[in-house]
């Protein structure tokens, strides 16, 4: 169900309530119904802490957030985001064009002056980081480049932007915020930068540029991380640091980096491995997190990823989690609150094992053999895998989808990429998100064996891919459009029937 109107927050106190931040708002040539107020607490969009404003005939809305610090939060409105910094006692008004939130938004009322910063600071992405790809110039340079030309570079820009917020003329929590939101944006995309480095431009200085970032900027302590959802973000990759020079002890000397992780975790090196293939390698970082953190930020990352994973459905990874934040720090207002979410969670699972409309198939070896049942109907095909971050993004269509389809010959079919270890993984996030339709889990060389028969000839696997299939069982349309494609996909699948 959405919320409408004022956000309670699951971190805001009775005292902290009596305290509120107010946006309103006018869209210019208004084609959308609604517009959507996000918080989140380490940079990913958390569902559950959002809240809804309908958008009046003459395209006004209005938000009330309450608590008595200023707050990031993210403006959505018809696939579009703006980020914003709300404070008490500095209402915020602003306006924008229909198609283009972020390129043509204005703000006036007391919260402008911070938000016109906020505008100009924080990029989608700042320079270095463009294009997240091969083709970033800078992941080609040499590690002295690197050290003595592109990171002076990107601090002189952070001193510039900080330089900035010193100037202006705004309360003295405000620019607190600020000053830790840049540091620790600019940090975090540092750190991400590596990615391209190693990733994309193969680059061997991509370690020693990490070691200097994380060295550069510690660990993030409890006051930044009250005031920056990014630097609750640079605390997860603090935290996976950390491991990962634990996993270096390790690949020099297998039995001393053993026993570094088995003090770390707290179980025999065989259990962490095995707990490795079956939730992915984050859970031995989470649960070495006690020995690598002090208890606040343990804590706190404990919390954060509970969340996360709560809101991505994740169901096992979760509870996992969940467990560690119970065992360390049971009763506390990170483990109620993070508990609540939980039990939502259990709750939604549970009705969805008992959608009858959630059909799991096994024994299946064959496209033919797949496609065999519906004989009669047209079948849309989405091959993906639950590890898979753009397949996942592209189930929040199909709800829509399935309505504009509703009463059609349609057959929804469901081909996951998902090993073995992973099967509860896989029908947990079926059935958690309601994902009706037809289901279907192969792995290796039996998934192999469709995608050949389906694109003869091509090596490469793009995950989502989709696929029309007409009345008898013949590909009527390969890479067909996808769900967030929405009325281009209509218009493809109404065609085709």
């Amino acid at each position: 169900m959405k919320k409408y109107g004022m956000l309670i927050l699951a971190v805001c106190s009775i005292t902290q309530c009596l305290a509120q931040s107010i946006l309103t708002g006018k869209i210019n040539g208004v084609a959308g119904k609604e517009t959507e107020l996000n918080i989140s607490r380490d940079v990913w969009y958390q569902k559950d802490n959002s809240v809804f404003s309908e958008i009046k005939p003459d395209g006004s809305f209005s938000f009330t957030v309450p608590g008595t610090d200023p707050l990031f939060v993210t403006l959505h409105y018809n696939k579009q985001q703006q980020q914003l910094l709300l404070s008490p006692g500095r209402p915020l008004h602003v306006t924008f064009e229909d198609a283009d939130l972020p390129g043509t938004i204005q703000f006036s009322g007391k919260g402008a002056a911070e938000n016109m910063l906020v505008h100009a600071t924080f990029p989608a992405r700042p320079f270095f980081m463009q294009p997240f790809s091969a083709e970033n110039p800078y992941g080609k340079l040499d590690q002295y480049s690197l050290m003595n030309i592109l990171l002076p570079n990107i601090l002189d820009t952070v001193d510039h932007l900080s330089l900035n917020v010193t100037k202006a003329k705004l309360p003295a929590v405000v620019k607190a915020s600020l000053h830790t939101q840049i540091k620790y944006y600019y940090a975090l995309n540092m750190e991400e930068f590596s990615i391209i480095l190693q990733s994309y431009a193969k680059n061997p200085a991509y370690q020693a540029w990490k070691d200097t970032v994380i060295k550069l900027t510690g660990m993030p302590s409890i006051i930044d991380l009250n005031r920056s959802p990014a630097a609750n973000y640079f605390l997860d990759a603090y935290a996976k640091y950390k491991m990962m020079e634990m996993g270096q002890v390790y690949r020099k000397d297998k039995a001393q980096g053993a026993k570094m992780l088995e003090a770390a975790a707290g179980l025999p090196f065989d259990s962490l491995m095995q707990l490795a293939g079956e939730y992915g390698d984050e859970i031995i970082t989470l649960l070495a997190t006690g020995k690598i953190l002090p208890p606040a930020q343990h804590e706190r990352l404990l919390a954060n990823r509970v969340i996360y994973y709560s809101n991505e459905k994740e169901t096992m990874m979760a509870r996992k989690v969940m467990t560690e934040l119970t065992k360390y720090f049971a009763g506390s207002k990170e483990e109620k609150n993070a508990s609540q979410r939980m039990a939502k969670l259990e709750s939604m699972l549970a009705s969805g094992k008992q959608n009858e409309h959630i059909a799991i198939r096994t024994g299946i070896s064959t496209l033919e053999q797949m496609l065999a049942p519906y004989k009669g109907k047209l079948v849309y095909l989405d091959i993906w895998g639950t590890w898979c971050g753009p397949c996942k993004a592209e189930m929040r269509y199909a709800p829509k989808l399935k309505e504009q389809m509703k009463g059609k010959d349609v057959v929804f079919l469901y081909l996951s990429n998902d090993r073995d270890q992973a099967d509860k993984k896989w029908r947990e996030y079926i059935q958690v998100n309601n994902i009706t339709g037809e289901h279907v889990r192969l792995t290796g060389e039996a998934i192999e064996t469709i995608w050949q028969t389906l694109l003869p000839g091509e090596g490469t696997r793009y995950y989502p891919t989709f696929f029309i299939f007409d009345r008898v069982g013949k590909v009527l349309i390969k890479k067909a459009k996808r769900p967030s494609d929405e009325d281009a996909l209509y218009t493809q699948l109404l065609g085709a029937l």
